[in-house]
């Protein structure tokens, strides 16, 4: 599988920037859920009432380094966790973390959290609840037009950290940087190498396969997904070929024109997306929701995409 670096953060929102905080990448709010719940740990924890004092924790203090550029050092493992990226929470749960949750985001629909106190959405979550909920480890979406969410968590003392799962390799890196951040190091390589495996075994079933030409489209207006998303390598990966390869880096706004002069095989559109009439002519599959999410349901979502762009091949 071709590694793709990951994309250098922009200095706005973007469109996408708010549907990596919800639960479909091409709506107006969404991403990621999925996960499995914990395993109690050594050492003291706290209850979900207040801090506790961890006890010394072999490893820490850790130095991590955010999507944002910046370093953080956690002393000890999180004991008080709040994330606000829903894609980082099913990381954390599948990690163990259930018992070191605080709070939530209105998107965070999963057993173990969802009787916990909502922060509000990813993006422009209410501080006040944050601090109120006395976390030691804050996990938020790296979003330029976001600066205010940064400078009161540090006006508060509380340790947080900038994440933004653009393409694959982002998801990966980002499983492996929390694991390092609450001391799951050797859990987060075993989730990376199984989630590996799912991804080369639907690469593998569409080898040498004929490769439609198909675009990603969401939105409206639409947009398409360009080159460094995880949309495009999962299409790519899944035997397809996205004409939009040449677009903007992330989710770039296209035009009906635009559409028809790059003579499709396939569209490929969100659940939701209105299609234009001049592109009706055009053999359409619908994206399920679950495949917009880019977190640990990946291998599942190149499963799904490698059926729809090769009925036959992939069980």
């Amino acid at each position: 599988m071709r590694r793709i670096a990951a994309a250098t953060p922009i200095a706005r929102e973007r469109p996408s920037d708010r549907r990596c905080l919800g639960k479909g990448l091409f709506l107006a709010a969404a991403l990621l859920a999925g996960g499995c719940g914990g395993s109690e740990q050594e050492g003291a924890r706290s209850d979900r009432g207040g801090r506790a004092t961890p006890e010394p924790s072999q490893g820490f203090p850790v130095t991590v380094r955010d999507d944002g550029g910046r370093e953080v050092v956690l002393p000890a493992p999180p004991q008080r966790i709040i994330s606000l990226v829903p894609s980082a929470t099913s990381i954390l749960l599948a990690l163990g973390q259930e018992a070191q949750f605080v709070g939530r985001t209105d998107f965070d629909d999963e057993a173990a959290v969802a009787s916990l106190p909502s922060v509000g959405g990813g993006l422009g979550s209410s501080i006040e609840t944050i601090v109120s909920l006395r976390p030691d480890l804050v996990v938020r979406f790296e979003a330029g037009s976001d600066a205010t969410t940064p400078r009161r968590l540090d006006a508060a003392g509380i340790p947080h950290f900038s994440i933004r799962p653009n393409g694959i390799e982002d998801v990966m890196r980002i499983i492996g940087l929390l694991g390092q951040a609450v001391g799951e190091v050797e859990a987060a390589d075993s989730i990376r190498a199984s989630l590996r495996d799912e991804l080369d075994e639907v690469a593998l079933r569409v080898a040498g396969a004929p490769r439609p030409r198909v675009a990603i489209l969401g939105g409206d207006p639409p947009l398409a997904a360009g080159p460094e998303t995880f949309l495009h390598e999962l299409v790519e990966l899944a035997g397809g070929a996205n004409v939009f390869a040449d677009a903007g880096a992330l989710y770039a706004p296209v035009s009906v024109e635009a559409v028809l002069a790059r003579d499709l095989d396939l569209l490929l559109v969100s659940e939701g997306t209105p299609v234009p009439r001049a592109l009706e002519a055009i053999p359409l599959r619908r994206i399920p929701l679950e495949v917009e999410i880019p977190g640990l349901g990946l291998g599942a979502s190149a499963r799904i995409l490698a059926g729809l762009l090769h009925p036959g091949l992939t069980p």
